[in-house]
């Protein structure tokens, strides 16, 4: 009982909550432990059962049979229950004369309702009686009813259709394009309809439907070619303008409108497809719901934030939210052009206008960008560019001038905002070709067995073929002019002093004036005025028309515009630079990039097609062509000019020592070409074979320039004629093979070792035996020598103008680049090897600061492999070659010099004196002035080293000459001797104020041979007895015969002979020539 009380007890306290109980704690207490008694001691009379009045009975029943004695405990409990009933009833009586009064109302409802029904059966049982009777009448009477209702509906259909006007008007003026097709597309099939045919009245207003739709047409046509070709202000998000040292193509941040759309749209279901369904990547980065990105995955995606991922829907037709501006995002507004000409039927028809006019709208595409970087830059006009081709076209200076990098910056602009933005209308047909693929498999199209109606999009291809060929036509204009000027100049055009000065003479096929001559930026603020006029005009007038959406810029010119006219196009775009072939390393570069870029635009089942391939044909067949015409004519005018091989008066900005003209242009030339090279990824093979060519046909000029230098002139004629040899003698030595073999062991760039040094001396005493052996005794004559100071200048200039050119060369050449073999192994005439080494490390020049742009970004490099670097380097050692002969024949000329005025010294000099001479000999004197002349002109020219390699040795070859001309003295005494030594040490003393190492210097050789003449033959033969031979038995015997007076073989040969000796010096002589060869072979 307990149990079950205190589970009563938790079911009344779920009945009512914790502060109900709370507030009525008596009533429920009382109630409570009245239920409570009831539970324990009279549960039985809540059984149904129970009989009260045996109850009753029993508690009036005293006896033990009767439950008397429990009398006062059902009184307590009763009025125990009766208590709580008061509290309950004190408590909610509010409550239950409310529910007695609704009890009432609810009583009264049904006996109401009681009422009506027993009254519809009386009517029913009326109706039914009525029905059941026959009547002719009522089949008339409906008849007609339905015709009333017919002719209602028709009316309130042609009331409806006339206020299509009204709506279509607004929904057009905010360019919701879609809902105004659905309108329309209602309208229309209404009044096609047969009950609506038979209506006269109706015959204007389905005219004009007719006329809407045709209007809506090309409004959407139109609208669409805004913004796939970027006219719209909407769609500047799009492309991008070019920023200064770009290097790629930007992409849009599609985010914020990614995010503005979910803004516009909000979250309700009516604006879910608002997000367009478009196939995407799944590895590109999140773009806008509406960009095109490349498309190679089949499985389609959907982005938008509303939509699950796994759904898409071919046949889900995009919903148009009129809250919104449909143009603030461009794909969007796209779609809903394509969604509303879809709906019309007529996307087929727009497929085929969209191929037609894609050159022209790509060409006026073009030329307003043109326009737009004039307007922002200064542009100079190229309208008469033939007029000016001879002016500067072929200064190859212009290449690194400040105002030919200006122009390039303005190429760079004109060519990375074009391609930014055709890049965004490529993005724009391929969006247009994935919605009508879609559109297309729908089921409502998917069933069109039309051809004609049947809707196919157009190839990616036919959209490329265009582009293609405005891109050609860019390269082509800005590369080469040639077809420009013909065109230009094909029909001549009068002057209006012409047309004035005789009307009737006037030749009719000249032009008075051509539009294509004329400056299309310099009336544009003009321009824009009257438009805005006209604009304002047509507002006012035609304000239905004309109304637009706020703070909206105009798309579209009020102009008349010939859509179809092509004749712009044959005359080709505005030039923002003069054509030059050397624009190409401009050109190329954003070129390239956005062929890459497009190839990531391109379906995935679209044909496969080389994009790059048009480029390549472009590059053979046109610009090398061109670069090679143009770099032959640089080439030419560098090496042909009368200053080519003079001194260039800019040499300081590469070296502290001249160099020639022709050596720092071509310098200029190559690095150009390399710079070019670095922007080109096909035909690098004819690239470096056509600089290669520069190169050798450089080569070339150099030669001559040397075999001009060297040769003898028309005043030896005779002599040359005679000898066979138009050469000076300085060059025919070197061309000797003991002498080249010698000097290609010379290390004359080499340190001051002593090793270094002994090799030196060595070698200058074979050179000097060599020297001696090609001269044999003959004298040289003065018309073999290079007297000229210009000439010795121009062999110094050359020599160090190919060093320095060899040099700038190698450093292109690069040490990445690999040959295959050739050095060290084929090359016998070069010594390749070892002349790379020694002019690759060639460092004393310093580095020039010409083209700084390129080092800054990326240094020049003419990367070769394989046979081309073998020729590069064949090419490179025979340069070498000539710059180390112009070194040589330097040095051999200053020693021809010496040999020549030693030998008129000493063949033609008297040494058979009655008094001591003063002064030196004259030709020993001429011969120290020629030597400080000699100097100062090498040492103008060449580097110090260098200038230490041309008199090193020459003291050697001067005491061998001073010692073997003895045998043509004629006669000798002491004042003679004297005045041999007095030449000696002229000689010596001249010769050390010029060479870099004076002690180094000594002709006492010389002079101990000629103290011999005074010492007498005892004395020379005893001091070869105690020291040994110094010099030669033919020296000693030459000095005995100078001395006994004896005529000598030379002598007899020259027809020089001395004066007759006595007999008993003869026979002196022969005695000492005995012991003399006794002693020789003694000390051997």
């Amino acid at each position: 009982m307990a149990k079950h009380g205190a589970g009563n007890q938790d079911d009344w306290g779920g009945l009512y909550p914790r502060e109900a109980r709370n507030i009525n704690n008596n009533s429920f207490r009382e109630m409570e432990v009245a239920v409570q008694q009831i539970n324990r001691q009279w549960e039985f009379m809540m059984s149904e059962e129970f009989n009260p009045v045996q109850l009753a009975l029993q508690l009036l029943d005293d006896s033990s049979l009767g439950r008397g004695h429990h009398l006062a405990d059902f009184q307590n409990t009763m009025a125990s229950l009766d208590r709580a009933l008061q509290y309950i009833v004190n408590e909610y009586y509010q409550g239950f004369n409310s529910s007695i009064g609704t009890f009432g109302g609810v009583m009264q409802n049904i006996g109401a309702s009681q009422d009506c029904v027993r009254e519809i059966k009386g009517q029913l049982r009326e109706c039914k009686q009525a029905l059941q009777s026959k009547r002719g009448d009522l089949l008339q009477l409906w008849c007609r009813s339905q015709q009333y209702k017919e002719m209602l509906r028709i009316l309130d259909s042609i009331e409806d259709i006339q206020g299509t006007h009204q709506k279509l008007e607004g929904l057009l003026r905010e360019k919701h394009f879609l809902t105004a097709s659905k309108i329309l597309l209602d309208a229309i099939r209404i009044m096609a309809r047969k009950e609506m045919m038979g209506i006269g009245a109706l015959h204007d207003l389905r005219r004009y439907l007719k006329a809407q739709q045709t209007s809506l047409h090309e409004m959407l046509i139109e609208e669409l070619h805004n913004h796939l070709y970027l006219k719209s202000p909407y769609c500047d998000s799009r492309w991008f303008r070019y920023s200064k040292d770009q290097d790629s193509l930007p992409t849009p941040d599609w985010g914020s409108v990614k995010e503005a759309r979910k803004t516009s749209y909000g979250l309700s279901s009516k604006n879910k497809k608002n997000l367009s369904v478009i196939t995407v990547t799944t590895s590109t980065p999140p773009r806008s719901p509406k960009s095109p990105m490349p498309m190679s995955s089949p499985k389609p995606i959907s982005l938008s934030p509303n939509l699950p991922n796994n759904v898409f829907e071919e046949d889900e037709m995009i919903t148009e939210d009129l809250d919104i501006n449909p143009e603030s995002d461009s794909f969007y507004y796209i779609e809903i052009i394509i969604e509303s000409l879809a709906l019309l039927g007529l996307l087929p028809e727009a497929m085929e206008t969209i191929t037609q006019r894609l050159p022209l709208e790509l060409y006026q595409l073009v030329d307003k960008t043109v326009a737009e970087v004039e307007s922002r830059r200064t542009v100079h006009s190229f309208t008469n560019i033939n007029n000016k081709k001879n002016d500067h076209l072929m200064n190859i200076y212009l290449l690194e001038s400040p105002e030919n990098e200006a122009q390039m910056e303005i190429l760079r602009d004109l060519l990375w905002t074009l391609y930014s933005k055709l890049d965004a209308v490529l993005q724009g047909h391929r969006f247009i070709l994935d919605v009508v693929e879609r559109i297309s498999k729908r089921p409502l199209f998917a069933q069109i067995t039309d051809e004609a109606k049947k809707i196919r999009a157009y190839q990616f291809i036919d959209i490329w073929k265009p582009v293609q060929s405005e891109l050609r036509a860019l390269l082509r204009d800005y590369i080469t002019d040639d077809e420009r000027e013909s065109a230009a100049f094909t029909t001549p055009v009068a002057t209006i002093n012409d047309m004035m000065r005789d009307r009737k003479s006037r030749d009719k096929a000249k032009q008075i004036f051509k539009f294509s001559d004329a400056d299309i930026t310099s009336n544009i603020e003009l321009d824009n005025q009257y438009e805005a006029d006209i604009n304002s005009m047509l507002q006012k007038s035609l304000p239905n028309f004309f109304a637009k959406i706020p703070n909206e810029k105009p798309s579209t010119s009020v102009f008349v515009v010939d859509k179809f006219a092509n004749t712009n196009i044959t005359l080709g775009h505005r030039l923002v630079v003069r054509p030059d072939a050397f624009n190409v390393s401009v050109l190329f570069k954003p070129t390239l990039i956005f062929l890459d870029k497009v190839k990531s635009i391109i379906p995935s089942n679209t044909t496969t097609v080389d994009f790059s391939g048009f480029l390549d044909d472009f590059v053979f067949n046109v610009f090398l062509p061109q670069i090679e015409d143009k770099v032959m004519e640089l080439l030419h005018q560098a090496t042909t000019d009368s200053d080519a091989f003079q001194e260039d008066p800019n040499h300081k900005r590469f070296t502290t020592l001249p160099l020639i003209k022709s050596a720092t242009t071509l310098m200029k030339l190559v690095e150009s070409l390399c710079a070019m090279l670095r922007t080109m990824t096909f035909h690098k093979e004819e690239y470096s074979r056509m600089i290669i060519s520069v190169l050798t046909q450089y080569y070339v000029k150099c030669f001559e320039q040397y075999q001009a230098v060297v040769s003898k002139g028309s005043s030896n004629e005779e002599e040359n004629e005679r000898t066979g040899n138009a050469q000076k003698t300085s060059a025919m030595w070197v061309q000797q093979d003991q002498i080249s073999e010698i000097f290609t062991q010379y290390p004359y760039l080499g340190d001051d070792g002593l090793k270094s040094r002994r090799k030196r001396i060595s070698l200058s005493e074979k050179e000097t035996k060599a020297e001696m052996k090609i001269k044999k005794n003959r004298v040289i004559r003065a018309g073999e020598l290079i007297f000229d100071g210009r000439k010795l200048k121009s062999l110094g200039y050359l020599y160090h103008s190919l060093k320095w050119f060899v040099g700038k060369i190698w450093q292109l050449r690069g040490r990445d680049s690999k040959t295959s073999g050739l050095i060290g192994g084929k090359m016998d005439d070069g010594l390749l090897a070892k002349v790379n080494r020694r002019w690759s490390s060639y460092g004393d020049i310093p580095r020039t600061d010409l083209h700084t742009q390129i080092a800054q970004d990326e240094e020049a490099r003419l990367p070769l492999t394989g046979e081309m670097a073998n020729r590069f380097d064949a090419l490179l050692a025979t340069f070498q070659q000539l710059a180390e002969q112009c070194l040589f024949t330097l040095r051999v000329e200053v020693r021809c010099h010496t040999l020549y005025y030693i030998d008129m010294a000493m063949r033609e000099g008297n040494y058979q004196l009655q008094d001591e001479a003063m002064e030196p000999d004259p030709y020993v004197i001429l011969l120290n002035s020629d030597l400080v002349y000699f100097d100062e002109c090498i040492t103008s020219s060449l580097p110090m080293r260098e200038h230490k390699f041309v008199f090193e040795g020459l003291d050697a070859l001067m005491e061998h000459s001073l010692i073997s001309n003895a045998a043509y003295i004629k006669n000798l005494n002491f004042n003679g001797v004297t005045k041999i030594k007095r030449n000696i040490l002229a000689l010596q003393q001249n010769l050390r104020n010029i060479v870099d190492s004076p002690s180094e210097v000594s002709l006492g050789r010389a002079q101990r041979y000629y103290e011999l003449h005074r010492d007498g033959p005892a004395s020379m033969l005893a001091q070869i007895r105690e020291k040994g031979a110094i010099f030669s038995f033919e020296e000693y015997k030459t000095m005995l015969e100078i001395i006994y007076g004896i005529e000598s073989e030379q002598q007899r040969n020259s027809m020089m002979p001395r004066h007759e000796s006595p007999s008993h010096s003869r026979r002196m002589f022969n005695e000492h020539l005995i012991e003399l060869n006794e002693l020789t072979l003694e000390s051997l």
